[in-house]
């Protein structure tokens, strides 16, 4: 008996990266879209609902459409029978909605199009992958999962013995579906790996980030592990970044390079761009209250928005020795954590306002500068992130102001969850502090 022909519908949301369903193929085929309720856009990471404009108790939490992109359907070769595609949200009208991930980047990659630019953006993410005790996961316990493997040292080679198999196979199943992994190596911690992937076109690089997060989770737990891009895992060890490397290219060439090892008035006024932006785009980058705690220049992740010549202690670093070709930016701010639709929206839109303004970036972050003062603070709290966010006059015309009040609502509904839980519970932390004290 031949197995059922399965599409996986595959939804940008806010938070997980995406969500979706199974669907027969031939339903799919017949409709061209299929019904998704429009409540996707306030589930937390724990699937705790917040009311948005867009979805809510008073108004039902209504249906939109999710309509497949064809140009993204994949036949995933380790699965039975199973194809998956990314799907765009529209509403009864057919006209997409304003509050998703994947709209808000078309609309900024748009503003490019207009100056006969195409951004290029390189995702790549740092993760820990744990063992998946049964028994430790049923007791919440997870800061008592085994690491994978024994060896902690960064680019270890010995490393790469405990995990090749791994990291081997997801290099292939990428591969097999046009998702070009360029490297992956171990990072400073235990269980803690790293993997690039190849720069391509924004929506593309966003659809294949998105998928890369999930399918790495998804190989992970057919063997018996676990594999967390939460920011910080453990308050002692590095966090997990989601760095992203841009450029724009003209007819094919990176417009970035002044040719002498440099970057040119175009790649000055994209960098002017991103850190006059940076703080009014911080939650978006930085997007759970578990994010801040990820925010430390002792670990490599700036405080305030700065760049550098090659510099990995400013949260943008010019990589300008590579040749002319490979002239970029690195963006050291994002975390591992953050959407990778809403990271690029955010990113671009920097970029596309200094461009159009034609911002000056400001003096670069030296070796030896006082890293504590050069450049603006950003903000260092999830609340103080909402609030610059929902009061950015930039944010709300590059990003539009539907997409601005949904997104605040549901980041103000995590601070929410937080404090309802604190204000319900003794903590460890007041019973060591009170109990023989007081």
């Amino acid at each position: 008996m031949s197995p059922v022909p399965l599409t996986q519908l595959e939804v940008p949301d806010y938070d997980l990266g995406l969500r979706g369903k199974l669907v027969r193929s031939e339903k799919l085929t017949r409709s061209g879209k299929a019904a998704f309720c429009t409540i996707i856009y306030g589930l937390d990471p724990a699937d705790g609902v917040a009311d948005t404009p867009l979805s809510s108790a008073a108004n039902g939490y209504p249906d939109a459409f999710a309509v497949p992109d064809e140009s993204t359907r994949v036949q995933l070769p380790w699965r039975r029978a199973t194809e998956a595609v990314i799907a765009d949200m529209v509403d009864d009208d057919g006209a997409l909605l304003e509050e998703s991930p994947r709209t808000v980047l078309a609309r900024v990659v748009a503003g490019f199009a207009e100056l006969g630019l195409v951004p290029v953006l390189g995702f790549e993410y740092e993760c820990y992958v744990l063992h998946a005790d049964d028994d430790v996961l049923r007791r919440g316990d997870y800061a008592s999962l085994r690491a994978l493997g024994r060896v902690d040292n960064a680019y270890s080679i010995g490393r790469h013995t405990e995990s090749a198999d791994l990291l081997g196979e997801f290099i292939d199943r990428m591969d097999s579906i046009g998702i070009p992994v360029e490297a992956a190596h171990s990072e400073l911690g235990p269980g803690f790996f790293e993997f690039a992937m190849s720069p391509m076109d924004a929506m593309r690089a966003a659809d294949s980030a998105v998928r890369a997060r999930q399918y790495f989770r998804d190989l992970c737990a057919e063997r018996g592990l676990v594999a967390t891009f939460m920011a910080k895992l453990r308050i002692e060890a590095s966090g997990s970044g989601g760095h992203v490397h841009q450029s724009v290219t003209r007819d094919g060439v990176n417009q970035f390079s002044d040719g002498a090892n440099g970057l040119s008035d175009t790649g000055r006024a994209y960098l002017g761009g991103l850190v006059r932006s940076m703080g009014d785009y911080t939650v978006l980058l930085n997007p759970l209250l578990n994010s801040y705690k990820r925010i430390s220049a002792g670990f490599f992740v700036a405080e305030r928005a700065t760049w550098g010549w090659d510099n990995r202690n400013a949260a943008c670093r010019v990589v300008h020795n590579a040749g002319s070709a490979a002239t970029r930016v690195e963006h050291r701010r994002p975390g591992a954590d953050a959407n990778p639709y809403l990271v690029a929206a955010a990113l671009l839109a920097g970029g596309l306002e200094g461009l159009r303004d034609g911002l000056d970036p400001g003096d670069p972050l030296e070796v030896g500068s006082d890293i504590a003062t050069a450049g603006d603070a950003l903000p260092s709290t999830l609340p103080t992130a909402i609030a610059a966010f929902r009061g950015s006059s930039r944010a709300r015309s590059m990003l539009g102001d539907r997409f601005v009040d949904c997104y605040a609502a549901t980041r103000d509904a995590e601070v929410a969850a937080f404090e309802t839980w604190w204000n319900t519970s003794i903590t460890d932390w007041e019973l060591r502090r009170y109990v023989e004290h007081l």
